[in-house]
C-alpha cells in the first residue's frame, strides 16, 4: 500500500481491533455454562476484510461518484464538501506539476471520499483522465496530489474473420475494437488495398489485448497474421532484432514501408495529387500537390514516419499544420487540423504518434487531412512513390526468426476458419 495511506490504514487496523474486542465481549457474555477457547486467529478469520478503492479504505468514508459536466470546475465539485477557498487555491497551485485541476475533461469520471459527522468534509478527490491512470488529490490533513497507474495485464488473443462487407465491418461486428482495425490496416496497408477487398477474403490474427480490472482498454502488438486475398496468403510475423518490434514475411523481408500508407486512421482518399486541379474554394485551377484523406472531425492524425517536427503553426491556406523532417530525403506535411497533438516544434516523433486531429481550418470545405510529401525538397505524389522498406532481417537472426515463424504458424493454424452466420469468430 502507498505510504501516504499508512495513517489511514492504521486507523482501519484500530477499528478492526476494536470490533474484535466488542465481538469477543459479546461472545463471552452469551456463554453461561461453557467456556470458549477461541484463538486470536479464529477471531480474525471471522472479521470482515477492509475494502479499498484507489488504495483508499472504504470503511472510513462515504463516497460520491460522477462525471465532469460542461463548465463544471474543481471548486464547483468541492464547495459542497466544505473545502475552503484557501485549500482550493493551494490544490490548484500544487496540482500543476502533476495534473492541473483546471484540466478536468467533460465526461471523465471522478470519486469524492468524504466524512459526514457533523458536516460533510472531503478527504480525497480522485479523477480518472483515462483507463490507465488516476489522479488522487489529498484534501485532509496535508494537501497533496499524486498520479497513479493501474496494473495492466496483457492477454494474447486470436481472431479469424471472413470478409463479407469490409475489414472494418468484419472486426467490429464481433466486438473487435477500432484499434484492431487500424492495426491490421497499418500492417497490410502497403501489400493490400483495404478498400478493394473481395467478398470471401479472410484473415487470421494473433494480437495482444491490454486489460485493466478485467476490462479491455486497448490492444498491444500484433504477434502474427495471415491475410488471404483472392486465394493468395500474405503472412506477417512480429520479430525484434534489437531495435524494436518490426514485421517480416516468411522470407525475412520487411512487410512494411518506412512510412504509413494512411496517416489518418482508416480514412478514405477524397482527392489525389493533381497539378491541374480546380480549387473548390478559390474557384480557379491551381495545383493540388497533396493527397486528401477524408475523415470525421477529431479523427487522430499520425506521423507517417520517424522524424523531427520542424514546423507547427497556422497559415490562412494551410490552417493548423505540422511539418516533419524524416531524413535528408523525405519530409511530410499535415494540413487543416482542428487541433494539435502534444508534440511541439523540435520534438522527435515515431511512426504512428498522434500529432494532431482532423479539421477544416484554412482553405478547406470539409473535414479532411491534406497530406503533403516532399522528396529532396520537391513535392511528389505520395501514392506513386517507391518508398524504402523498414530494416530487413539481419543474417545473424535467421535461425531464431525461423523458430518464431514455426511457432506463429502453429498458432495461426490452430485458429478455426469456421465462419459463423455473422462471418467471424473470436477466441482467447
Amino acid at each position: 500500500m502507498n505510504k501516504r495511506f499508512a495513517g489511514v490504514a492504521g486507523a482501519v487496523a484500530v477499528l478492526v481491533v476494536a470490533a474484535l474486542l466488542v465481538f469477543k465481549t459479546q461472545k463471552n457474555r452469551g456463554l453461561e455454562a461453557e467456556e470458549t477457547d477461541l484463538s486470536a486467529e479464529e477471531l480474525v478469520e471471522e472479521a470482515i476484510e477492509p475494502q479499498f478503492k484507489f488504495g483508499i479504505p472504504l470503511d472510513l468514508f462515504e463516497i460520491e461518484e460522477g462525471r465532469i459536466r460542461r463548465n463544471q470546475t474543481f471548486a464547483d465539485l468541492l464547495f459542497p464538501f466544505n473545502l475552503s477557498n484557501q485549500d482550493i487555491f493551494t490544490i490548484d497551485r500544487i496540482s500543476k506539476t502533476v495534473h492541473s485541476v483546471r484540466n478536468l475533461v467533460v465526461g471523465k469520471p471522478y470519486t469524492i471520499f468524504y466524512t459526514n459527522d457533523s458536516i460533510k468534509r472531503a478527504s480525497y478527490f480522485v479523477y480518472e483522465p483515462n483507463d490507465l491512470e488516476y489522479v488522487i488529490y489529498q484534501l485532509d490533513d496535508s494537501l497533496a496530489v499524486f498520479k497513479e497507474e493501474r496494473q495492466v495485464e496483457v492477454v494474447e488473443k486470436t481472431m479469424s474473420g471472413l470478409i463479407t462487407v469490409s475489414l472494418d465491418h468484419a472486426i467490429r461486428e464481433q466486438g473487435g475494437s477500432p484499434a484492431l482495425v487500424n492495426a491490421m490496416a497499418d500492417l497490410y496497408g502497403w501489400q493490400l488495398d483495404m478498400r478493394a477487398l473481395f467478398k470471401g477474403d479472410w484473415f487470421k490474427v494473433i494480437y495482444e489485448e491490454r486489460v485493466v480490472d478485467g476490462q479491455p482498454v486497448g490492444i498491444g502488438n500484433i504477434i502474427g497474421a495471415e491475410f488471404n486475398h483472392r486465394g493468395n496468403s500474405y503472412m506477417t510475423y512480429a520479430y525484434d532484432q534489437g531495435d524494436g518490434l518490426n514485421y517480416f514475411d516468411e522470407e525475412g523481408m520487411s512487410a512494411q514501408k518506412a512510412f504509413l500508407r494512411f496517416p489518418v486512421e482508416y480514412s478514405r482518399i477524397s482527392s489525389r495529387y493533381n497539378p491541374n486541379r480546380f480549387h473548390p474554394v478559390l474557384k480557379r485551377r491551381t495545383p493540388h500537390l497533396g493527397t486528401d484523406f477524408a475523415a470525421d472531425r477529431g479523427t487522430p492524425i499520425k506521423a507517417a514516419g520517424d522524424g523531427v517536427i520542424i514546423e507547427r503553426g497556422f497559415t490562412k491556406g494551410n490552417g493548423n499544420y505540422v511539418k516533419i523532417k524524416h531524413n535528408g530525403t523525405y519530409t511530410t506535411g499535415y494540413l487543416h487540423m482542428s487541433k494539435f497533438g502534444k508534440y511541439k516544434r523540435g520534438d522527435k516523433v515515431r511512426k504512428g504518434d498522434v500529432i494532431g486531429y482532423v479539421g477544416k481550418t484554412g482553405l478547406a470545405t470539409g473535414y479532411h487531412l491534406c497530406f503533403r510529401f516532399w522528396k529532396r525538397g520537391v513535392q511528389v505524389d505520395f501514392l506513386r512513390e517507391e518508398l524504402p522498406a523498414e530494416t530487413p532481417l539481419k543474417a545473424e537472426h535467421k535461425i531464431p526468426f525461423e523458430a518464431v515463424v514455426s511457432l506463429t504458424n502453429k498458432k495461426l493454424n490452430d485458429i478455426p476458419k469456421t465462419w459463423g452466420s455473422k462471418g467471424i469468430s473470436a477466441s482467447n
